[in-house]
């Protein structure tokens, strides 16, 4: 199922490539959406939607989000990635966020997700291929420039 989504969300933006409103964002945060502990996110977007990159200290991620019709402030999205610490088998989150000076502007963003978390029981230096799934929340927090 993820390499399904991780095609998905490589393709999607090639799709996009003729949008006349289309442009490129940098932005640096912490939480899943950022790859974890702090990260930075590289993304293509649209005035509705953007598909991102992040590359963490501890991780990397992939994702997208789009806004909500009736108001550009709030968007929804998907983010799946690694990190060591409490997901080396991956993550996928449902994420929500909060644009305080809009989707199409600079500035702070924080949201929250709901999604599955995998680790291996023994963490980040055992591997007793005794694979755990669990339902995790996150809280990302970024700056958009």
């Amino acid at each position: 199922m993820k390499k399904f989504w991780l095609m998905i969300l490589l393709y999607t933006p090639f799709t996009h490539a003729l949008e006349s409103d289309a442009a490129y964002e940098f932005s640096a945060g912490v939480g899943h959406q950022y790859a974890g502990v702090l990260g930075a996110q590289f993304s293509y977007k649209s005035d509705v939607t953007k598909y991102y990159g992040s590359l963490g200290l501890y991780g990397a991620a992939v994702g997208f989000e789009t806004t909500f019709a009736a108001n550009p402030k709030h968007t929804w999205g998907i983010v799946i990635g690694v990190e060591p610490f409490m997901s080396e088998d991956g993550y996928l989150f449902g994420v929500y966020n909060y644009h305080f000076e809009g989707f199409a502007n600079d500035g702070f963003v924080i949201g929250a997700g709901i999604g599955v978390s995998r680790q291996d029981e023994y963490g980040f230096f055992g591997d007793n291929k005794n694979i755990e799934s669990k339902t995790v929340m996150t809280l990302n927090l970024g700056y958009k420039f």
